[in-house]
């Protein structure tokens, strides 16, 4: 195992959050993984180097069960040292147990983390240095990890307030072909192409994230099915009508379009199962002759994602 790596498996991070929406988290300020958030939304938070480890620091002096955040009551929460080898510390003091305080700083190995209340004045400050840690440098839009922690976001939104959620997927159409055809130059310029086209049709509370090479997931907070159809055959329409300028040629290109959502009687539907719709329904748009927009049904499914 690399020394280095550090896994967060905790949800993370909303874009533009109402004030009443920020939830208590810890900060990566020092080590691996700086900028990263933590939300301290469940019961119970375990840190160390176990794989299971909600927060895992796979570093040298953490132990595989190093500590617990444990909340205690509402906004109240408690760090409790597991008997690890090196120690929990807080503000430089070795700690057994201690109830944690706004601007906390936990050392743990040698991350620092620090403690940030629901309503602490910083917590805009610190989602904003998250959001530009998550961005795919190259395309200037969110990468996989921001994409997966906010859609887990979202779900949370959903769950609370019934309100339904959607998701696209989408990709190049024969994007190998392409690039065997004009080059990967040609093929980075028409990533970069998509995304200027898909942004201007999304609205500000849609999130667009790089899925994979060139897949792409677009997050649609409170958007049924029929709306998400709209954008998505907007950005289909927009993407056939606008060739890939580069190299002094005009370079046609399309893409196809799978899109799911959970509805206010889906509350108990989970990412993977919306990841999984959205997906069957872009397999079904590129089966069917591509260049088209699909909609996730238990109809064009083997069984219920």
């Amino acid at each position: 195992m690399d020394s280095e790596q550090t896994t967060f498996t905790i949800p993370s991070a909303n874009e533009t959050p109402e004030q009443g929406d920020w939830i208590a988290c810890l900060i990566v300020v020092r080590g691996v993984g700086t900028g990263n958030k933590i939300l301290l939304n469940r019961p119970q938070v375990s840190i160390g180097r176990a794989d299971d480890a909600d927060v895992r620091l796979a570093k040298a002096g953490v132990s595989r069960r190093h500590a617990l955040i444990e909340t205690l009551a509402e906004e109240v929460f408690q760090i409790k040292d597991l008997g690890s080898t090196n120690g929990t510390y807080v503000n430089g003091e070795k700690v057994s147990a201690v109830i944690l305080k706004e601007q906390d700083l936990i050392g743990i190995g040698e991350s620092r983390l620090k403690f940030i209340a629901a309503d602490s004045p910083d917590q805009p400050y610190y989602e904003e240095l998250y959001c530009q840690a998550q961005l795919d440098k190259a395309l200037q839009i969110y990468n996989k990890h921001y994409f997966l922690t906010r859609l887990d976001d979202e779900l949370r939104r959903h769950r609370r307030a019934l309100s339904p959620l959607a998701l696209i997927l989408f990709d190049a159409d024969h994007f190998k072909r392409f690039n065997d055809t004009y080059g990967h130059l040609a093929g980075d310029a028409a990533l970069v192409h998509l995304c200027e086209l898909t942004k201007p049709i999304l609205r500000d509370s849609d999130v667009l994230c790089r899925y994979g090479g060139e897949e792409f997931a677009i997050v649609l907070p409170q958007t049924d099915s029929d709306t998400a159809h709209g954008i998505a055959e907007q950005i289909r329409q927009r993407v056939a009508d606008s060739p890939v300028q580069h190299g002094g040629q005009s370079i046609a290109i399309t893409i196809s379009l799978g899109v799911a959502a959970h509805t206010v009687v889906s509350p108990q539907a989970t990412k993977e199962s919306l990841i999984v719709q959205a997906d069957k329904a872009l397999y079904s748009a590129k089966h069917g002759g591509r260049n088209q927009t699909a909609v996730w049904s238990a109809s064009n499914s083997d069984e219920d994602a």
